[in-house]
């Protein structure tokens, strides 16, 4: 598959989480989408990030944000809980959730510690 084909795959299944964020009457907006390897290493410097072979860099992975979750002080409050059903049916679409990044599968607690990351998986 190429990347262009990746990335209508990955903007169709964006399309169909923000249809499921609508449908629940909880809006959503997207922090970031595409960046460059500078940004990316500054972003691995200061330990936002843990990769530099982040999705981001190919347009494959977006952050989302619920719209009541940005507090006064403009940090974001996540909710492991109100994220988990946007990233299971993420799931179930086939892509890569990561509210699963350093999960423990063997428990019913979501773990993973970038609850608002949303990525392209590769079939």
């Amino acid at each position: 598959m190429t990347l262009r084909q990746k990335q209508t795959r990955f903007w169709a299944m964006v399309g169909m989480l923000l249809v499921k964020a609508a449908s629940m009457k909880m809006p959503m907006f997207a922090t970031e989408w595409i960046r460059d390897l500078a940004t990316q290493r500054v972003y691995v410097a200061r330990g936002v990030s843990k990769t530099l072979k982040s999705r981001h860099l190919e347009g494959l992975a977006i952050d989302f944000v619920f719209l009541d979750d940005i507090q006064d002080d403009g940090k974001i409050n996540y909710d492991a809980e109100k994220y988990r059903p946007f990233g299971e049916y993420w799931e179930s679409l086939g892509g890569r959730w990561g509210g699963r990044f350093g999960d423990n599968p063997a428990t019913e607690k979501i773990e993973g510690w970038d609850l608002g990351h949303f990525e392209f998986k590769e079939i």
